[in-house]
């Protein structure tokens, strides 16, 4: 028993003496541990809370990557946001001022753009009012009727005039003066056709010139422009006629003392213009066609292939003097 108690005492002794050194060892390594720890930790706190100056540093470099990464990818802007949004790449654009004075000068192209139809809305002719349709009809109706009777009496004139040319024995003046009178019964008929004066399409149209003459100045639209051209070549036309007949029978050149040239109402229909108007300008007409005539020239007009006469288109401007409205 002894023994083993002796036993036991000398094995616990040589644990300890054992264990002792290895004990004062590991304190040593421990020991050693912390001044390995205590040089990486400043190193890591150094990397995770820099200096002031190198913060600053790191400030100043920071945005270079996020420029050259917007550089290389820019993401999409809205429409709506596009204004908030800095223009990064203002410098990397080849022209920063055309790209302002295209800004600047969009809104008005678009205010350009909307207003561009006003004007030729604003050439376009208003539309002639009931009332103002109502007016023409009715000055086209009187027109009509008062030359009617007048138109009678020139045609009973002039059939006593061509009786007098017969018994004087100027055949050529009495032939033209029969074609003259064939004509007038021709207008004659016409008139008494009936006719619907407000659906007349004179009466809805506006006027688009301006002309004046014996110190009287008037306005008219297409139609009536072109029954004033009509009654200088017809006015041309007789006077080209009977200026022939008065030299074929051997009359001196007067072209005031022909029946036609005191009538003038040859080719007029009775409308659109007045009575007195077509005869001025017939006149002027059938002067210049009766020299040509009686001269055997032709200075104021020319001749068709139809064989009929045309007074010269710049004269015929030159007489009628239409001032355009427009």
């Amino acid at each position: 028993m002894k023994s083993a108690q002796v036993l036991t005492s000398a094995l616990f002794l040589l644990v300890v003496s054992v264990s002792a050194p290895a004990h004062a060892l590991g304190g040593k390594e421990k020991k050693a541990d912390p001044p390995g720890h205590a040089k990486a930790a400043p190193a890591d706190k150094r990397a995770q809370a820099p200096t002031p100056d190198k913060g600053r540093k790191a400030e100043k470099v920071a945005p270079a990557p996020a420029t050259r990464r917007v550089a290389q990818a820019p993401k999409p802007v809205p429409a709506r946001e596009a204004k908030a949004v800095p223009n990064r790449s203002a410098k990397a654009s080849p022209s920063p001022m055309a790209r302002t004075q295209q800004v600047k000068t969009s809104p008005p192209a678009r205010g350009r753009a909307v207003a561009r139809p006003a004007p030729a809305a604003a050439a376009r002719p208003v539309p002639v009012s009931t009332a103002v349709r109502q007016q023409r009809a009715q000055v086209e109706q009187r027109r009509a009727v008062q030359y009617r009777t007048r138109l009678d009496q020139q045609y009973r004139l002039g059939q006593q005039r061509a009786a007098q040319m017969q018994q004087q024995k100027h055949l050529a003046q009495y032939r033209a003066q029969q074609q003259y009178l064939a004509q007038l019964r021709a207008q004659q008929l016409r008139l008494q056709a009936n006719r619907n004066y407000y659906n007349d399409p004179y009466v809805t149209a506006v006027p688009v010139y301006r002309y004046a003459y014996s110190g009287y100045t008037r306005e008219t639209n297409q139609y009536g422009a072109d029954v004033l051209r009509q009654a200088v070549n017809d006015g041309y036309q007789e006077g080209v006629r009977f200026g022939q007949a008065d030299r074929q029978d051997g009359l001196s050149p007067n072209f005031q003392n022909n029946y036609a040239y005191q009538d003038a109402n040859y080719g007029y229909a009775g409308n659109y213009v007045d009575q007195s108007d077509y005869n001025y300008y017939f006149r002027q007409g059938f002067q210049r066609g009766y020299n040509d005539g009686y001269y055997s020239r032709s200075q104021y007009g020319s001749t068709l292939a139809n064989g009929s006469s045309s007074i010269l288109a710049n004269l015929l401007t030159t007489i009628l003097g239409l001032t355009s409205l427009r």
